[in-house]
């Protein structure tokens, strides 16, 4: 079938919107009618180039709401006219081993999906754009997915808040109820107040944590956090962030969320641990960016843990359907972090106001 796509020509460059050639789903496979695609600054990172150096033209988007509008011939958990959100976080099988043990992300019996593989596209002069989202592309009128990546979301859920679902929102949330399992009354500093960061902080109030400590460079961002939960706010231009924590928590904090990209950033955070405390990385730049080689193994001898989180850890079909409980309870707060409509032809404004302070764009494209 034909639909527009957005497609950047090389790396690094705007997009361009175009009318191309979309494949059949394949026997595993869904066609979503996509409604809307929230911003990630992953998207950035992607179509810089900064995921992995890529050759000719591209296509974006991960967090994806949508309609399904077609189904391979072997998929069994969704069928035409669903409501559905697709992302990056796969449902495992459920029956293999690393999915018996709450790893489901890393399921043997199905595919793995890669960054920069060629999409489902077909462009007038022949070639096929890569897809530098993982298995998808929102930044489309329709896309193919595995069925794995995605989930059922429910009739009273806007299409805008199963997007920021896909991806940012489980990221951070996720990461203090899945990774860090943070319990009542525990500490917890978060690192930088974007979309994940707000996420994260809301994950540690629903978590019973206290104190709950904001650190960004934005006081607008600060105040949000305040308002999902946070007990305390420093802006860490103005302040020694590792001291002002303390100044909170005197030994450091029992878990801090690395929220935003840097090394200086992962530093501060081993600093604000308490010696029994853990890091636990999200956001990240580029890899020379990352490279720390100030560490002495000495610090984590009394049990200091430094780890990460990818996409919060969640099991897709498990952990949606109770935050879409959440959300219509008001136990969570989506809507406050969506900040701003861009029409399909208005993507690239959209991701410029998004490298530029927003916290989550949203991208109207089927209808809200």
């Amino acid at each position: 079938m034909k639909c527009r796509v957005a497609i950047a020509e090389k790396m690094g460059d705007p997009f361009v919107i175009e009318e191309v050639e979309l494949a059949e789903p394949t026997a595993h496979e869904v066609r979503i009618k996509v409604m809307t695609c929230t911003i990630c600054h992953s998207d950035l990172h992607g179509i810089r180039g900064e995921h992995g150096h890529f050759e000719g033209c591209a296509t974006a988007g991960h967090e994806i709401a949508g309609i399904i509008d077609a189904v391979g011939s072997e998929v069994t958990y969704v069928k035409p006219g669903d409501r559905v959100l697709c992302g990056i976080m796969r449902a495992g099988c459920g029956v293999c081993v690393n999915c018996m043990r709450g790893r489901s992300w890393f399921c043997e019996n199905l595919p793995q999906f890669v960054f920069r593989t060629p999409g489902p596209y077909t462009r007038k002069n022949g070639t096929v754009p890569i897809q530098t989202s993982l298995g998808s592309t929102g930044f489309a009128e329709y896309t193919n997915a595995h069925e794995a990546l995605v989930c059922k979301i429910d009739d009273d859920i806007p299409f805008a808040v199963g997007s920021a679902m896909a991806c940012g929102f489980i990221s951070g949330f996720g990461a203090v109820l899945n990774r860090s399992q943070v319990k009542p009354g525990e500490s917890v500093a978060v690192i930088g107040c974007g979309g994940v960061g707000l996420s994260a902080v809301q994950g540690a109030r629903v978590s019973g944590a206290c104190p709950i400590i904001a650190l960004d460079n934005n006081d607008h961002k600060l105040e949000l956090a305040k308002k999902c939960g946070a007990t305390h706010i420093f802006n860490a231009k103005k302040c020694d962030s590792v001291e002002a924590v303390k100044s909170v928590s005197k030994y450091g904090v029992e878990h801090v969320i690395i929220a935003a990209a840097g090394k200086d950033m992962k530093r501060n955070a081993l600093d604000m641990a308490a010696p029994w405390g853990q890091a636990v990385i999200i956001g990240h730049g580029l890899p020379e960016e990352e490279m720390m080689g100030d560490i002495c193994a000495m610090q984590f001898l009394q049990g200091k843990r430094f780890t990460g989180s990818a996409i919060g850890g969640v099991n897709l079909r498990r952990d949606i359907p109770k935050f879409m409980d959440y959300y219509r309870q008001g136990i969570i707060d989506i809507d406050s972090m969506l900040t701003n409509k861009f029409t399909f032809d208005q993507l690239n404004e959209g991701l410029y106001d998004s490298e530029h302070g927003a916290l989550k764009n949203i991208i109207i494209i089927g209808g809200e």
